[in-house]
């Protein structure tokens, strides 16, 4: 296939000039279509799918229907109302979402042994040396996923393809058309997309960076691919992470997708009733600690310090509390015992609308040395934690409890939260 020579702007600039290999595949509103799929009865129906079924929940997906109507993910229950008092709001259903997440990886992996799960709804894939690659091109690849994502997975089910020669710029390539498009970005045509592209709207880039990056004059994509080392450091950013960048816009793979370990994970629960019951609230702990142990032992890390929040309700204050642990922490019990002693500190005099449980200070799994006396017993402990993680991600959260918690009211439903797959193999090359 003949190749045009690379434009003096792309030679001067740096430029990946490399055919692109890489797509990354993005599922349009994603659990809005998926309900729409699974139930005729919500098709061009103006949907959202919320956390909880209140008017304060935040809305996770919304229909295109209702998308055109400008209800956005990130919006309140209630906003949504002001905006149509009709749409409908249904509450998420995680093992569906896995099913077609999985089915999705199927797809993508009888084109390319090598692909890289990045959410619930979005997967990379490397064509380089694949048969696809060469009789088809990396669109052509692109154009056969999206028919088996409409065979196989549904008509409602729409995907948007981004081609270029890394996983950050092909999403970037498949963020320019949300509606079932497929485009790409490569050498010839970078400057232009970024011309027409805010600072926020590159992956990784939100308000706060983009107010940093604006301080050292840079407040668009073009100046940013063109800013010196100089100009970064003004701006605030460390030589590594500004190298990252520099390569990052120019097309070249950093590291994988996410380059940057998370350094904290936690779970809070919005409750319907405000509640001062310590039982209530002992019981609701038990489930925040056991749903992040499972974020953690996921991500094989270990956390340690514990911290507990409190949004009091409808008083206005907030509570909080953290401690460091003799030793880093990762089972939901672990978690749960040091919880509940930082909750101790709460006022008791106060019902308590919102609890929260954290834990930071990670490091990875193997790291750390464990006590003399306890070596032998934590392995077998953990292994049992591994099972019940398995049978809770196939069944959910509450295939499997405490006996305390055995003929409770559902309280934490089963949540994939952003970015994350639910699986424990998440953001893993060659997912099974």
């Amino acid at each position: 296939m003949f190749v045009d020579d690379p434009s003096p702007e792309a030679v001067e600039l740096g430029l990946n000039t490399a055919d692109p290999a890489t797509l990354v595949i993005d599922l349009n509103c994603a659990f809005a279509s998926i309900e729409q799929q699974h139930e005729p009865a919500l098709r061009g129906r103006v949907l959202a799918i919320a956390a909880y079924a209140t008017d304060a929940a935040t809305i996770v997906s919304s229909s295109r229907e209702a998308r055109d109507l400008g209800i956005k993910t990130g919006m309140r229950v209630f906003e949504a109302k002001a905006i149509f008092p009709g749409v409908l709001v249904r509450e998420p259903n995680p093992p569906l979402y896995r099913e077609v997440s999985d089915k999705l990886i199927e797809i993508m992996e009888r084109h390319s042994p090598d692909v890289l799960r990045m959410s619930i709804d979005e997967a990379s894939t490397n064509l380089a040396g694949t048969p696809g690659l060469k009789k088809l091109g990396p669109e052509g690849v692109g154009l056969a996923i999206k028919r088996a994502i409409r065979e196989e997975i549904g008509e409602c089910v729409t995907a948007s393809v981004g081609v270029s020669t890394s996983i950050w710029m092909a999403k970037q390539a498949s963020n320019l058309d949300k509606r079932d498009g497929l485009q790409r970005i490569d050498h010839r045509n970078l400057v232009a997309v970024f011309e027409r592209l805010q600072l926020t709207d590159l992956s990784g880039i939100a308000d706060a960076t983009a107010r940093r990056l604006s301080r050292g004059g840079i407040r668009t994509p073009v100046q940013f691919l063109r800013a010196t080392a100089p100009r970064l450091r003004l701006a605030g950013m460390h030589a590594e992470v500004a190298r990252g960048w520099s390569m990052r816009l120019r097309g070249f793979e950093v590291g994988g997708f996410e380059s940057v370990k998370r350094k904290s994970y936690s779970h809070s629960h919005v409750m319907a009733h405000a509640t001062a019951s310590q039982r209530e609230l002992e019981e609701l702990l038990m489930r925040l600690s056991d749903m992040v142990g499972r974020r953690l032992r996921a991500a094989n890390r270990r956390g340690s310090i514990v911290s507990v929040g409190v949004v009091y309700r409808p008083d206005p204050g907030h509570f909080s509390k953290q401690a460091k642990q003799p030793e880093p922490v990762a089972t939901g019990d672990e978690i749960y015992q040091a919880a509940l002693k930082l909750l101790a500190a709460r006022d008791p005099r106060l019902t308590v609308g919102t609890l929260g449980v954290g834990v930071s200070s990670l490091s990875d799994g193997e790291g750390g040395q464990l006590d003399l006396f306890v070596e032998r017993m934590r392995p077998r402990g953990e292994r049992l934690e591994a099972a019940v993680d398995a049978i809770r991600d196939r069944f959910g959260e509450d295939a499997v409890q405490r006996s305390r918690l055995l003929g409770r009211a559902r309280v934490v439903r089963d949540r994939i939260a952003f970015g994350n797959t639910g699986h424990p193999d998440e953001s893993r090359r060659n997912s099974p």
